[in-house]
């Protein structure tokens, strides 16, 4: 009995997805430095259980500059799942980005999806097989998605699925700790209205601006500055990273001959 209870243990779905064994070895972590919105976009699958028991395909996209987060349920992870979300949830909202990276998953590596990416000018790049590593920003991003959800109150657990956008917004909207900015400031060049600044007529306006040019030259000069501590802030942070990263790195050196 024993025994068979354990081999069911082992092929638990729910079991393996959460808990991914710690690799013996490791080789240094390398940093992607990215300078700039749009040069660099994460995509990524996650997947969790609905009140009915019931399986949730989510397609988290994640801008790697910014950190501007996305997460759309979606009926299966097909590519052409992939590739409709892409271009109607992202691309003809934020534009083209430089390049798209994932892992070799075959619905992100598809013909359909290289096709798309081809006439839209945009390159893919992938991780290296067994390593999510290479694509950390959107792994982290769906780590603290899957806290959020938990820490959801019961009712509102129970529907998750439709809390994706409330959640994603809420992320967003707060200050990063790699960067220090909230991503959709980074992404807009502003501060998002909330609810609370409606209610207590706490709108800023600057009075300053009289018109569209002194509107954008502001913008601009604002965003330059904000971009620029960013990316210092980001990289001390990625170091800071790496550091405790490598201090368990348990890899040997491959010597020639």
């Amino acid at each position: 009995m024993e025994h068979d209870i354990r081999e069911y243990v082992k092929c638990c779905k729910r079991c393996v997805v959460s808990k991914t064994p710690e690799p013996e070895g490791r080789a240094p972590l390398e940093s992607i430095k990215t300078t700039s919105p749009l040069e660099m976009v994460c995509i990524d699958f996650w997947a969790a259980e609905d009140s009915n028991g019931r399986s949730v395909d989510v397609l988290t996209v994640t801008d790697h500059f910014t950190k501007m987060s996305h997460a759309f349920p979606c009926h299966d992870q097909s590519a052409k799942q992939v590739a409709r979300l892409l271009w109607d949830r992202f691309f003809c909202i934020y534009g083209f980005p430089e390049r798209i990276h994932s892992d070799q998953g075959a619905n992100f590596e598809s013909q359909l999806i290289q096709e798309l990416l081809q006439i839209s000018g945009v390159k893919k790049t992938r991780t290296t097989i067994y390593h999510p590593m290479g694509n950390g920003q959107v792994e982290r991003f769906n780590r603290t998605l899957g806290n959020m959800i938990r820490a959801l109150p019961p009712r509102s657990k129970q529907k998750w699925p439709q809390m994706l956008q409330t959640l994603t917004f809420a992320y967003n909207c707060t200050a990063h700790e790699s960067t220090g900015y909230a991503p959709f400031y980074l992404m807009y060049g502003r501060i998002p209205r909330l609810p609370v600044d409606v209610m207590f007529s706490n709108i800023a306006r600057d009075n300053d601006i009289m018109d569209y040019d002194r509107y954008v030259k502001r913008m601009k000069d604002d965003l330059k500055e904000a971009l620029n501590l960013a990316q210092v802030t980001a990289h001390a942070s990625q170091q800071r990273q790496a550091d405790l990263y490598n201090k368990r790195v348990k890899g040997c050196d491959i010597e020639e001959g």
